[in-house]
C-alpha cells in the first residue's frame, strides 16, 4: 500500500500557489461522509491512531485505519526541479491529468486545476522539491476536499491490472505445447559486408533537414523489400541498430529515422537546457510527414535500390505511427473515449495520454496508392484509437512483439486490442514472457548515460534485454521470409529458446486465451 500511495502522490506533485491565504481546513470524504481537518491535524494523523477517542475508535473499527498513515506519504518529497517534471507539468498531458486530479483533490472553483498548477510552479520558485503536504499547505483556499473514494478506484485499477497480468501469464503456461521446429530454415545468406550511408531528407514541413541512416550489404537481393524503422518517443538510432545489423546482413535494406522534435536529443535539451516538452505536433504530424518523405525519396530512386517497395517498423510511438500511416481514419468517439480512459490519470496505461493527444489535432490526409507490404511493431498502442475488431482498416499482414512484464502499453487492455483492429490472416502477436517496455531498446555502455534519457530503473527493464532483442530478431527474419514465400507463419505455443518462454500467437487463440 505504501509504493500506491507514493505513486498516486507522486502524480498529485505533477499537479498541485502561493496565493492570499493558506488552506486551513481540509475535508477527507469516503463512504459518503466526511471528516474535517485542520491541515496540523493532517501533518500529525500518524501519531493519532493510537489514540482513544469516538472518531479515532469508529475508524478503527471500520477498517479505516489507512486513513492515518496520509500524513506520512502527503511528506514524501515528489515534486523536483530539477528534471522533466516541471516541464511535463507545462505540456498538454499536464494539463490534462491536472483537470483529472481536480476531481480528487477538490479546490473551490479550480475545475481545471489551474490552483493546483500555480502553486507548484511557484513553490519551486523557492526550493528545488517539496511534498504534498507542502503544496496543500500553500493552495489558496481556506478550504479543500481530498475524495479517497475516487483515489481508491484508482488505486483498484492500478491493482485490477497488475492482477490481470499475473492471470494472464498463467492462462499462456496452461496452454497446449506445440512441439515445431521454428528456425531451421533461417540464418542462411548472410552478408557480413555492410554499407551505412547517413543523409538529410529536405521536406516542407521541416526548417531544416531531418536525419536518416541507411543500412544495406553490398549484395542487395532485387526482391528484397526497404526496411523503414521509427524509433519510440525520445529514443534514437542508435538504441536499434541491433535489428538493422541482423536485417541488413540478410539482405533486407533498413532505413532508420532520426525524428527530430521528439528524438533522444530533444528530450535531452528539456532536461538540461529548459526547453519545452514536445507537443502533439513533433509527437505525429511531424513523424508521418517524416515518414511520408522518406517513402517519396525511397519512391524516386534516392536510395539506390531495385524496387520501391517497403516494410513498416517501429518501437511504441514509431509503432503507432506505422499504424496511422496505413490505417483507416480513427473512431469518431475517440474523445468520448478520451473522456473515459484519462479518469485513472492512465497509471495504468501511459499511451492512453499520447493516443489522446490526437484530439486536438487533424488526422493527414494520406496517398493510399502505394501501401506498405507489412508492418512490424514492438510494444504498440492505439486502443482507444480503433476500439473495435478490425476496424483500422489495416490488411497486410504484422507482426507485433509485446511483453508480458510491459507497464507502459500493458498486453490485455492495449496490446492485444491493437491487434484484434488489424485484419489478415498472416498476422501474429509474438509474446515474450518476461520481456518489457524497454527490452527492445539497446543501450551500449559508451552511449549509456547519454542514451538513458528517462533514468529507467533495472527493475522496469525485465528479462536480459540482448536475450530479448535476439529471439525477436529470429522471429521478424522468420515472419519476413513467410511473407515473401506467401506462407503463413505456424502458431507456436509454450515454448523456449534462449533462456526464455514465448508464445507467437493468432488473433483466434489470443481470444480463447481471454476468454478462458
Amino acid at each position: 500500500m505504501k509504493s500506491i500511495f507514493i505513486i498516486f502522490f507522486s502524480f498529485c506533485s505533477l499537479f498541485f500557489n502561493n496565493g492570499l491565504k493558506a488552506a486551513e481546513k481540509i475535508n477527507i470524504k469516503f463512504e459518503e461522509m466526511e471528516i474535517p481537518l485542520t491541515i496540523k491535524q493532517l501533518s500529525k494523523l500518524e501519531k493519532y491512531k493510537d489514540d482513544s477517542t469516538e472518531l479515532i475508535d469508529w475508524l478503527k473499527n471500520n477498517g479505516l485505519t489507512k486513513v492515518f498513515e496520509l500524513s506520512k506519504f502527503l511528506e514524501f518529497p515528489v515534486f523536483k526541479e530539477k528534471g522533466l517534471n516541471r516541464e511535463l507539468l507545462r505540456s498538454w498531458i499536464g494539463r490534462k491529468i491536472l483537470t483529472e486530479l481536480s476531481k480528487t483533490i477538490t479546490v473551490p472553483n479550480d475545475n481545471n486545476g489551474v490552483e493546483i498548477y500555480n502553486t507548484i510552479e511557484n513553490l519551486l520558485d523557492e526550493k528545488e522539491e517539496i511534498s504534498t503536504l507542502e503544496i496543500i499547505k500553500a493552495l489558496p483556499s481556506e478550504e479543500i476536499t481530498l475524495d479517497i473514494d475516487n483515489l481508491i478506484l484508482i488505486i483498484s485499477s492500478w491493482k485490477n491490472e497488475i492482477a490481470m497480468q499475473q492471470d494472464l501469464i498463467n492462462k499462456l503456461n496452461n496452454l497446449e505445447i506445440t512441439n515445431q521446429e521454428v528456425f531451421k530454415n533461417t540464418g542462411k545468406k548472410l552478408n557480413p559486408n555492410l554499407i551505412k550511408i547517413s543523409k538529410k531528407v529536405y521536406a516542407p514541413h521541416r526548417v531544416k533537414a531531418f536525419e536518416i541512416e541507411l543500412w544495406k550489404s553490398n549484395k542487395t537481393n532485387d526482391d528484397t523489400e526497404l526496411i523503414i524503422f521509427m524509433p519510440g518517443l525520445g529514443g534514437e538510432i542508435n538504441n536499434f541498430k541491433w535489428i538493422g545489423n541482423e536485417l541488413a546482413k540478410r539482405g533486407w535494406p533498413v532505413v532508420f529515422i532520426d525524428h527530430r522534435g521528439s528524438n533522444l536529443k530533444a528530450f535531452t535539451e528539456v532536461l538540461e537546457g529548459g526547453k519545452s516538452i514536445p507537443g502533439s505536433a513533433d509527437f505525429f504530424l511531424y513523424r508521418i510527414k517524416d515518414l511520408e518523405a522518406v517513402i517519396k525519396a525511397h519512391g524516386n530512386g534516392e536510395f539506390g535500390l531495385p524496387n520501391d517497395s517497403y516494410i513498416l517498423m517501429g518501437h511504441s510511438l514509431g509503432a503507432l505511427i506505422a499504424l496511422l500511416y496505413e490505417s483507416n481514419k480513427l473512431t469518431d468517439q475517440l474523445q468520448e473515449n478520451c473522456d473515459s480512459a484519462l479518469k485513472d490519470f492512465a497509471v495504468t496505461n501511459l499511451s492512453k495520454l499520447l493516443q489522446c493527444q490526437l484530439v486536438e489535432i487533424p488526422f493527414p490526409g494520406k496517398n493510399k496508392t502505394n501501401k506498405a507490404s507489412a508492418i512490424i511493431g514492438f510494444n504498440s498502442f492505439g486502443s482507444l484509437l480503433w476500439p473495435k475488431e478490425k476496424s483500422s482498416g489495416i490488411e497486410i499482414p504484422t507482426l507485433l512483439i509485446g511483453g508480458t512484464y510491459d507497464l507502459i502499453t500493458p498486453l490485455m487492455n492495449e496490446q492485444f486490442r491493437v491487434f484484434s483492429a488489424l485484419n489478415n490472416p498472416s498476422n501474429r502477436f509474438l509474446i515474450i514472457e518476461g520481456a518489457s517496455h524497454f527490452s527492445p531498446i539497446r543501450i551500449n555502455n559508451s552511449y549509456e548515460e547519454n542514451n538513458n534519457v528517462f533514468k529507467i530503473s533495472e527493475s522496469f527493464i525485465g528479462s536480459d534485454p540482448i536475450l530479448v532483442q535476439a529471439l525477436s530478431a529470429k522471429f521478424i527474419v522468420k515472419f519476413l521470409e513467410n511473407i515473401k514465400d506467401k506462407e503463413l507463419p505456424i502458431v507456436i505455443k509454450n515454448q523456449r529458446n534462449l533462456g526464455l518462454d514465448f508464445h507467437l500467437l493468432d488473433l483466434e487463440t489470443i481470444k480463447e486465451v481471454l476468454k478462458n
